[in-house]
């Protein structure tokens, strides 16, 4: 590495340096930079992991990093189940697949939770020997990106850790055990705004909105109705992409509603921007296939910050909420009215605020989502053992992961870069283009 930083330094002292340093050297220099970092990285993970001990041990591969489902369903469940006696250790996400293999070797766990096939490392077949546990909220499986990875991972893995009935099913079909585990969400210490002090905002918080082009036609229909009755009304929308066009908020604007779009925000940033909202809309609209499997994160946040939900009677809206905390219909009148109702009533939202409030708590805190992760874990070390001879492990004398025993397919990658992989938490393409 010092070599590597002389040379540099060298280069640039000379007339031409700058041009050598970044069309010869630099990369070089930033290749090693990199590996540097990343054995820095995959040491800091095993020093944090600690000894393997006599507690069962998993290794959990996210999507992405600390945001949206990655934190709700992998860095949040991991933390909780330590408490349940499990070692847990998340891999950053941006490590390649030598480092990923290194941390799974140096720890032999029991298992590995994958969330899905939204990260390209992620797949069964390139850690060969583990028992896979398969996260998967959304159905990926209706996305022409994604279908083929994820038909492929149902023969390979252990079980499928379900945001959903529907997405259940689905991998039931395709040959996979599969157990319904619904996404959770820390409760905020703070309390919520009381809603005598909230003005008339509506929020429809849908990752990339501009792509739900059933559902934006749905919100801009019940808009048109509340605003005859509110007009003071304003709608806000959410994570609009840097250089995005504004083109999804021409309808609204023509049709007289006051309408903002805020850019895309951390979890935490986007919690404390729902504090003047009276209600949150969620519609789903059945014909599209990707919304029939579609997870409810955001109903999760509306419930956490006090805001009473007015939702698509669909998915598992009807086992998550109850009547009281929610109005559940797909007939945008019906909805219409009840968002009308709200608004002019502060107690009622108020009364349904505290209601939701407190179904978020007692079933979808970190402890009671992380109690049945901790159940279907260990139910499936029960139920599948895996020989000795075929798990990896440092200093067992077992085949590691890669290794000529068990041989990871195809070459290693580079680690990754955001703009190399193109990840997203929701899908980036218009989901009428969804696979069958």
């Amino acid at each position: 590495m010092s070599d590597m930083v002389e040379a540099a330094a060298s280069a640039k002292s000379r007339p031409d340096g700058d041009r050598r340093l970044h069309g010869t050297l630099w990369p070089t220099l930033r290749a090693g930079l990199r590996a540097a970092l990343h054995r820095v990285t995959v040491l800091s993970v095993l020093a944090g992991a600690g000894a393997r001990g006599a507690a069962p041990c998993a290794v959990f591969l996210p999507s992405r990093g600390r945001e949206m489902s990655s934190l709700l369903r992998i860095y949040m469940v991991a933390s909780a189940l330590r408490r349940l006696g499990w070692q847990t250790v998340v891999v950053p996400w941006r490590l390649g697949l030598k480092d990923r293999h290194r941390i799974l070797n140096a720890l032999g766990p029991d298992l590995v939770v994958m969330q899905g096939a939204r990260h390209p490392l992620n797949r069964p077949a390139l850690y060969p020997g583990l028992r896979i546990a398969y996260d998967m909220d959304d159905a990926d499986f209706h996305l022409d990106h994604l279908a083929g990875p994820v038909r492929d991972a149902m023969a390979a893995v252990d079980l499928v850790l379900a945001g959903s009935r529907y997405v259940a099913d689905w991998c039931r079909a395709h040959g996979a055990r599969a157990k319904v585990v619904w996404t959770g969400t820390p409760v905020s210490a703070t309390p919520y705004r009381e809603h005598a002090a909230r003005g008339p905002v509506v929020a429809w918080a849908q990752t990339a909105p501009a792509t739900y082009t059933r559902e934006r036609d749905f919100v801009l229909e019940v808009m048109r109705r509340v605003r005859r009755r509110h007009p003071d009304v304003r709608l806000r929308l959410y994570d609009r992409r840097p250089g995005e066009p504004t083109t999804l908020l021409a309808p609204f604007e023509s049709a007289g509603i006051a309408v903002e779009w805020r850019e895309r925000l951390g979890y935490g940033r986007f919690l404390d921007s729902l504090e003047d909202v009276a209600v949150g809309l969620s519609p789903v609209c059945l014909d599209n296939p990707f919304s029939r499997g579609k997870s409810f994160g955001k109903i999760l946040a509306y419930l956490d910050r006090g805001v009473p939900v007015v939702a698509g009677d669909a998915v598992d809206h009807s086992l998550v909420l109850d009547p009281g905390s929610a109005v559940l219909s797909n007939d945008a009148e019906t909805c219409a009215d009840a968002v009308c109702r709200l608004l002019a009533s502060p107690g009622l939202r108020q009364e349904m605020a505290d209601r939701g409030h407190a179904r978020l708590r007692d079933v979808f805190a970190p402890e009671q989502v992380a109690t049945r992760v901790d159940a279907a874990l260990r139910q499936l070390l029960a139920d599948r053992p895996v020989d000795a001879a075929s798990r990896s492990g440092a200093g067992s004398g077992a085949a590691t992961v890669g290794s000529p025993r068990h041989p990871a397919p195809g070459p290693e990658r580079p680690a990754l870069d955001v703009a190399e992989t193109g990840l997203c938490e929701e899908p980036r393409r218009e989901p009428a283009r969804a696979a069958a």
